[in-house]
Formats: C-alpha cells, sequence, structure tokens
C-alpha cells in the first residue's frame, strides 16, 4: 500500500514529544539521593523509552523517505545524513569529554580513551547517551535497503529483525544495541507501509493496550517483563494517547517538543547536568522534588530555547547542529 499525500502528522509529533519528555525525565538521574518512586519508575521507563523512541524514528525515516534508485542519489541521501548527525555528535561528545577532564583532572591516557570510546564504544564514552545518534546514522545508511525489503517482504524483514534480537552481537560500534533496536525501525516502516490499516486498529483497539501496560507494570514487580514485550505494548498505547490528545491545546504544546526532540535529545543531558553543579554542588542546595522538576522543565525546554534563539539564527552553528 503506498503513502497517502505526504502531510505533517500531528499525533506522530505529539508522540515523539511525549517519547523526549519520557527521554528527559529519565536523565533526571542525577544524585544518589532520588527518592524511591522516583526510582522506581524509572527502572519501568528504561524498559520501553528507547523502543518507543526508535519506533517512531523508523516511522519518520519511512513516511518521509524519497526512493533512491541511483549511486549518486544515495551519496547524496548519506552527504545530508553525515551533515546532520556528525558533526553534532562529535561536538557534543567532546563537549562531556572536556567536562570529564576537568571535574576529574583526568589523565592524557584517559583522555585517549574516552576519545576511543566516544568513536568506537559510544554508549561507554562520557557522552553514553548519545549512542542513539550514532546507531540512528548506521540505520540510515541502510534504510534504503530495509525500506525495500519491508515493501517487498515486510515479514521477512520482521524474522530477521525478530533473530537480530538473539544474537550475541559485539558492543564494537554498538552493534549490539544496533541489532537490539532493529526490530522497533522495521516496526516503524512496517506501520508507514501499511499507514491506514495501521491507523485503523489503533483507534479501534489503542485502548487495550494501556490495560495491558498497567499489567506489565504490575507483574513486572513480581516476575521480570522482558523490555522487547515493554518496548511492543508502549507503541500503540503512546501513540493511541496521542491520537487522543490532538483535540486539545495541548497538543500543539507537545507536537512543538516532539519537532525539537532531536535538539532536546542533544542538550538534556548538558543543561541539567550543568544546573545540578551550580545549585547542588557549588552552592549546595538540596536536591529535593522542586528542584527536581526544575531541572526537568529546563532540561525539556532550554534545548528548544537554545536552538531556536541561539544556534538557528547563527550561520556556523547552523551548520553543525542541523
Amino acid at each position: 500500500m503506498k503513502n497517502p499525500k505526504l502531510k505533517r502528522l500531528l499525533d506522530v509529533d505529539v508522540a515523539i514529544g511525549i517519547s523526549i519528555i519520557l527521554v528527559v525525565y529519565g536523565h533526571l538521574y542525577l544524585d544518589d539521593s532520588l527518592p524511591q518512586w522516583y526510582i522506581n519508575s524509572r527502572k519501568i521507563l528504561y524498559k520501553f523509552h528507547m523502543p518507543l523512541f526508535m519506533f517512531f524514528s523508523g516511522f519518520l525515516m519511512s513516511y518521509s523517505y524519497k526512493r533512491i534508485e541511483t549511486l549518486s542519489a544515495y551519496n547524496n541521501y548519506i552527504k545530508k545524513r553525515i551533515n546532520k548527525f556528525i558533526p553534532a555528535y562529535l561536538l557534543f561528545s567532546f563537549i562531556f569529554i572536556g567536562f570529564e577532564y576537568i571535574a576529574n583532572n583526568y589523565s592524557l591516557s584517559k583522555l585517549k580513551l574516552d576519545i576511543i570510546d566516544m568513536l568506537v564504544y559510544p554508549s561507554k564514552a562520557p557522552a553514553g547517551f548519545l549512542w542513539y545518534i550514532y546507531v540512528l546514522f548506521q540505520y540510515y545508511l541502510i534504510f534504503p535497503l530495509l525500506k525495500r525489503l519491508v515493501r517487498k517482504n515486510y515479514i521477512l524483514a520482521l524474522v530477521i529483525a525478530i533473530a537480530f534480537q538473539f544474537l550475541n552481537f559485539t558492543n564494537v560500534l554498538n552493534f549490539d544495541l544496533f541489532s537490539f533496536y532493529l526490530l522497533y525501525i522495521v516496526l516503524g516502516i512496517i506501520a508507514t507501509q501499511y499507514l491506514e490499516l495501521y491507523y485503523k486498529y489503533l483507534k479501534k483497539v489503542g485502548w487495550l493496550f494501556i490495560f495491558i501496560f498497567a499489567t506489565l507494570v504490575v507483574v513486572d514487580s513480581y516476575y521480570a517483563i522482558p523490555k522487547v514485550l515493554f518496548g511492543i505494548v508502549s507503541i500503540p498505547l503512546v501513540h493511541y494517547l496521542a491520537l487522543k490528545l490532538v483535540v486539545f491545546k495541548i497538543a500543539n504544546y507537545l507536537a512543538d517538543i516532539g519537532r525539537h526532540s532531536y535538539y532536546i535529545y542533544l542538550m538534556n543531558t548538558l543543561v541539567m547536568g550543568s544546573f545540578y553543579l551550580l545549585i547542588i554542588k557549588k552552592l549546595n542546595f538540596e536536591f529535593s522534588l522542586p528542584i527536581m522538576l526544575i531541572f526537568f522543565l529546563l532540561g525539556l525546554f532550554l534545548p528548544m530555547f537554545i536552538f531556536k534563539k541561539i544556534i538557528k539564527p547563527n550561520r556556523f552553528l547552523n551548520k553543525i547542529i542541523k
């Protein structure tokens, strides 16, 4: 089935907005004195927030994709992705390496190890959360082939993606994370390949996943539920909630957050970490619930402000962070 005429999907922007809010919430783990309710909620969150994010990444990749027929077109496609992801990845990786080096007075040999980790083992680097950018770029490299495979035989693509879940890949170049999250990228592609059918069933039975998810949360306190199951169930749950929210004014705010999710992802940890060092470590404030809320709001909205008011108007910065 071919996609309908390309248009901005408000519900997808809202869903991505919800997803990045969950990511920022998870990155609030800045202090050992955090309350137990946060630690428990974060434990559940980390079982589904990145699968959710990967699904919508695959969805948008596929939805906005223009078929590539020539090697020249593929080269242009890759150049655009290199320009979007690599300079930003390197910039923020070096910023975090610099912070760690100065704060902990590391030796030159440790600095070299951090740079190697940044290039070869991204999830182990000081800016370990940037593994998502690194792996997303890998998905873009193979996406034209992946899209063609799904279009010709989505069952085969799904079987391959599921098989990758059970293969023991090396963490070199984060192939372990690439293999694990491939399933959600493929699911996102399949959703756009059968867009009308996907929305039909999402609207009809999406509410059911609220109860399924709540059941998984309860059961997980007694028996560990696999991350893959939490991830799969969270997708229709969050997308269904997004569909229900589009009729309310809050949808526009959530959609704006969703459209700036890339910049929020890049900068939220840096923002919250910087304020943590200033307010908690230097000014000796207690890491309380109001402070947590302030850090959360700063991590969510300050990156948007920085992009809109500082990066976007600046020609040089805008080339690095597109």
